[in-house]
């Protein structure tokens, strides 16, 4: 009989390819415990990879499966995004066990985080993890400074680290979700103007084509600037090796709406050895694509940085910064939330 302890994850639309931070933290805590994944409430966009067991509910709320939930009898469960908060603690107090829960950008950048702070103060609530820079707007909404957790985003970084020596491409790439605070009508249109200067480089943008009608408007806008970019769903477990086809990534965002945080693709670039080049939405950000890259807000600076090859100084020192997002680490802090 297992001497393990149970998780309940409860993880929005598992596993979906944009999201492989879900998936990395799931195989992390199966190595030490015994876990049950609820996935709900957005599509699935299924990966290749195999996947720990898990029980797809579709757009319905857990509250409506505690049958299976007691059935699993679990000890904690951890789930992710701050509007979740009160699920978590619904669910939490009818299974008289306690709850840890992941933040990401989105849900923290929202003006209206203050509505969770009687979630995140609950008895309930063990724990919260925040990416470094809203440390202080938890503080702000009035949470309790003792359940909050800082880090960096968290993946599975050594498969990205491990390509890192090999050579890089020349080209160009970008990525993220299919999104308007992405602004990837204003990539595109930089696209353009590089591919005028730089017509040899091959301009890529990695994401999921989630939302039909608007990938649809985006492609029509790249076909009638010239199609500059060329749009690619890649399995993550290739991505490693895209990475090194680039010598630059390029992200950009929509700086009316401010709502992008940190990234994945930052930290995987820093990773892979590939130069960061970022629109700089907020001055924190600073401390995320730090100085061993660029954050800009002209297209004119971008074509002066990409005039170049990635630093090689910069190169090594966002390589050593990039074991920061190491899942490893931060899963001993969250097996130390899990009060066991």
């Amino acid at each position: 009989m297992s001497t393990k302890k149970n998780i309940l994850l409860l993880y929005n639309g598992y596993p979906r390819l944009s999201q492989s931070y879900q998936f990395d933290e799931a195989i992390e805590l199966q190595k030490q415990y015994n876990i049950m994944i609820m996935s709900w409430k957005w599509p699935i966009y299924e990966t290749e990879k195999e996947l720990p067991d898990y029980l797809y509910i579709e757009q319905n709320s857990p509250l409506e499966h505690l049958d299976a939930i007691k059935k699993f009898n679990p000890d904690v469960i951890h789930g992710h995004y701050l509007d979740n908060a009160e699920l978590l603690c619904q669910m939490a107090k009818l299974l008289n066990i306690g709850f840890t829960l992941r933040t990401h950008s989105f849900d923290m950048l929202s003006d209206t985080i203050t509505k969770y702070a009687k979630y995140i103060n609950d008895s309930k609530c063990y724990g919260i993890f925040v990416f470094v820079p809203f440390k202080q707007k938890c503080l702000d909404a009035g949470f309790d400074e003792s359940k909050i957790f800082t880090c960096w985003p968290s993946i599975n970084i050594n498969i990205f680290r491990n390509v890192f020596s090999a050579p890089n491409g020349s080209d160009i790439m970008s990525g993220g979700a299919f999104l308007p605070k992405k602004n990837i009508e204003g990539f595109i249109l930089l696209a353009k103007k590089i591919k005028e200067i730089f017509p040899s480089k091959k301009i890529s943008y990695y994401s999921v084509e989630e939302s039909p009608s608007y990938c649809k408007s985006i492609h029509l806008f790249n076909k009638k600037n010239g199609n500059p970019v060329e749009f690619k769903t890649v399995q993550h477990s290739d991505m490693p090796q895209e990475y090194k086809k680039h010598q630059w990534l390029i992200y950009s965002g929509c700086p009316k709406l401010k709502t992008v945080g940190c990234p994945l693709m930052v930290a995987e670039a820093q990773a892979s050895g590939v130069g960061v080049i970022m629109y700089k939405l907020r001055d924190d950000l600073q401390d995320y694509v730090t100085d061993n890259g660029y954050l800009y807000t002209t297209n004119d600076e971008v074509i002066d940085i990409i005039g170049s090859t990635f630093d090689s100084d910069k190169k090594t020192a966002a390589y050593e910064l990039s074991i920061r997002y190491d899942i490893t680490k931060n899963i001993e802090q969250l097996s130390k939330m899990f009060r066991f």
